[in-house]
């Protein structure tokens, strides 16, 4: 596993996983940008994934794949991590960090199923969608389901930070390993 300090809309290996909403249509921030740079083949893609129930295409905890379309990498696998309250205990995020891990892993399993060799991730419900759950949290969360749901065949998962909050977190969690 390795660490970027960059946007994963620039991995060029197999595939991406967007945090995307349950509507798997598009959003802001990075799933914005997803769509942005895939550009109508993507977006094609994303409106030809079934609609589950009241315009939900992917509930959160679950992930879809879809082509890249002009992404630098050949698919998006699209992981809806959960939106957590704002309640500064831990204990009244569980529920919600079950489903960020989830997400995780059934984006692992959708780069399993499709013989990915290497995954880029952004990092699930980090931005406004994090409400009070800590980011360091999140991302621990994060980190620990990637590791648990690895395969074989897999080569590489780089883990992006993007904001200066995300890499300054993924900076202290790597340095409290060493």
């Amino acid at each position: 596993m390795y660490i970027a300090f960059d946007s994963v809309v620039k991995f060029t290996g197999d595939a991406i996983v967007n945090a995307a909403n349950d509507g798997c249509i598009g959003g802001g921030g990075i799933d914005g940008e997803v769509n942005r740079r895939g550009g109508p083949v993507l977006e094609e893609a994303r409106w030809a994934l079934p609609v589950l129930e009241a315009g939900r295409r992917c509930p959160t905890g679950d992930a879809k794949i879809t082509v890249a379309g002009y992404l630098p990498c050949s698919k998006v696998i699209h992981a809806v991590g959960p939106a957590f309250g704002y309640s500064p205990s831990v204990e009244d995020h569980a529920d919600k960090l079950e489903l960020l891990e989830a997400a995780y892993k059934n984006a692992m399993e959708r780069a399993r199923e499709n013989e990915l060799k290497s995954v880029g991730f952004c990092i699930l419900s980090a931005g406004i969608f994090r409400g009070g759950c800590p980011l360091k949290i999140v991302i621990e969360t994060g980190l620990k389901a990637i590791a648990k749901n690895t395969y074989s065949g897999l080569e590489t998962v780089v883990f992006c930070g993007f904001t200066p909050q995300e890499q300054g977190e993924i900076h202290d969690l790597a340095a409290s390993l060493a």
